[in-house]
Parts: structure tokens; C-alpha cells; sequence
């Protein structure tokens, strides 16, 4: 049975980290539209209603609500704002190497709070090989490095937020369904979104022009990569622990350069298919039993 809920986990986080691979893809077109705040917003609403219509059952009390509030903050509206804002302060390719980092980020966490899940040294080694592969396929075999302190810090603030969010949920998901949490994740990530869009210079202009092919791609980032996803990655948690499903952050930047090479035409180098491999050795020495 436990092996069954291993595998259940792992291939739930695989399936969250394709989809939101590819999600830059159509988060990128739709921005030229949009600004990330109404993007980040209408995503939350979406994947909102969603899950009110596949579980709309009813659960409120004050007491416990302050912990969904802190996760919707550190989970969402933080870590789409820091991401978000970095990307227009320094290099996309600083920003996928920084934001990467979560895995490694989770690691010190359960080193400092959690004495069941430290990691070996196997698996430590397993996520440093993990890391210079993402390097590899980031780059993708141009070596380009600019600098920016204030967007580079915001890109790290990010993945501390995401590795934050896992070792919050954890706890949560134990004692939630996870339609419930994830539910409830959505609707504060939108009432902790809704001061950013207040105060932004963005006109709502741009929401007009959206056409069909717009409203296909906002449909799957709401539907697929929050609501299905959001709800897959913390029952994945729930199943083999937040350092675990962290790991496959680290594939997040191999799926969208294969997106890229597929629909986009973009060319994958000798460097970047090293990387891949080095991304995928990695995972497996950091997760594969002894």
C-alpha cells in the first residue's frame, strides 16, 4: 500500500510540473494582453469556481481560516508577484534558475524544523545534479548571466515562498480534503490579489480584446494548471512529502524547453539535452529508494 501512494505522489507531481511547463508558453502570449495581475486573478476565479462545482460542499469557521489565509498568501499572490516582477527586472534565465531553487530551499527548511524528513547524502547529491542540469537547460547551451540584484532577490524570495507553501501544507492537507484546501487556497489567493489589482496603473482594456484562442488559453491555465493542478500537487504532498514533490520543480525548465522546440521551433542544443539528462539523473538519485 505504501509503495502505491509513493508512486500515486510521483506521478501527480510529473503531471503538475508538465503542465505548468508548458503554462509559460501560454501565460507569455496572454500577457501581451493582460497585465500578470489580472492574468494571476482571473486564473484564481476560474480554478475557483471549478472546484465549487465539483465539490460544493460548505465549511467555515473563524478559527481555522487564518491558516488557509497564510497559505493563499505564500502560495499565490506572493509567489505570482515575486515571480512576476522579477521576470520584469532581470533575465528570464536568472529568474527559471533562482525560482529552480526550491527544492534546495525546502531541504534547509526540513534540515532546521523537521528531524523525520532531513535528507541523506544521497539525496542531497541527487538535488545538486538536479540544480547544474537546470543550469545546463535554462541556458541551453548560451551562456548568458546579467546581474540584477532586486530582480534576482525577488526571483529567490519566490522559490522560498513555494518551498513554504509545501512545508505549510503538509500540515493542512493531513487534516483537510484536499478539494476543501484547495478551494479555499483559490478564494483567499483572490482576496489577497484583489489590493494589487486595485493599486496597479493597468487598464482592464486590454481584457476586451481578448479572442478565442485567448479565452481556450486562459481556460487551461485556470482549469488545468490551477484548479487540476493545484489539487494534484497537494494531494502529492500529501502522499511522499513536500521535499519530494519540490524535487520535480527542477523539471519545470525541461518541459518548457521541449514545449518550445515543439511548438515554438525553438533549437535544443547539445548543452541543453545534457541538462536534461543531468535533471533527470538527479531526480531519480534524490527519489529512487536505497
Amino acid at each position: 500500500m505504501n509503495d502505491k501512494k509513493q508512486l500515486k505522489g510521483h506521478l501527480l507531481s510529473l503531471l503538475c510540473v508538465i503542465a505548468w511547463g508548458t503554462s509559460f508558453l501560454v501565460s507569455k502570449s496572454l500577457m501581451a494582453k493582460i497585465t500578470p495581475v489580472q492574468l494571476m486573478l482571473m486564473r484564481f476565479v476560474i480554478a475557483w469556481l471549478a472546484i465549487w462545482v465539483i465539490y460544493p460542499k460548505w465549511y467555515f469557521k473563524w478559527r481555522e481560516e487564518g491558516q488557509f489565509i497564510v497559505l493563499a498568501l505564500v502560495g499565490n499572490t506572493l509567489y505570482y508577484l515575486a515571480e512576476n516582477t522579477a521576470l520584469r527586472l532581470t533575465l528570464a534565465s536568472n529568474v527559471s534558475i533562482l525560482v529552480s531553487a526550491a527544492p534546495i530551499a525546502s531541504a534547509l527548511m526540513l534540515r532546521l524544523f523537521e528531524r523525520d524528513e532531513r535528507l541523506s547524502g544521497r539525496e542531497m547529491t541527487g538535488i545538486g545534479i538536479a540544480f547544474f542540469g537546470v543550469l545546463f537547460v535554462v541556458f541551453n547551451g548560451v551562456f548568458v548571466l546579467k546581474l540584477n540584484p532586486l530582480g534576482d532577490m525577488l526571483a529567490l524570495a519566490a522559490a522560498f515562498c513555494w518551498a513554504l507553501y509545501g512545508f505549510l501544507a503538509k500540515r493542512i492537507m493531513d487534516k483537510y480534503d484536499t478539494f476543501l484546501s484547495t478551494r479555499k487556497l483559490m478564494f483567499y489567493g483572490i482576496v489577497t490579489a484583489l489590493p494589487l489589482l486595485l493599486t496597479e496603473d493597468g487598464s482592464l482594456a486590454g481584457i476586451g480584446l481578448m479572442r478565442l484562442g485567448d479565452l481556450c488559453g486562459l481556460a487551461y491555465l485556470g482549469l488545468i494548471c490551477s484548479a487540476l493542478c493545484y489539487l494534484m500537487w497537494n494531494e502529492a504532498i500529501a502522499q511522499i512529502g513536500a521535499m519530494k514533490a519540490n524535487l520535480y520543480v527542477y523539471a519545470v525548465p525541461v518541459v518548457t524547453m521541449i514545449a518550445s522546440a515543439f511548438f515554438l521551433g525553438e533549437a535544443v542544443t547539445w548543452g541543453g539535452a545534457a541538462g536534461v539528462v543531468l535533471v533527470v539523473g538527479g531526480m531519480l538519485l534524490s527519489s529512487l529508494g536505497k
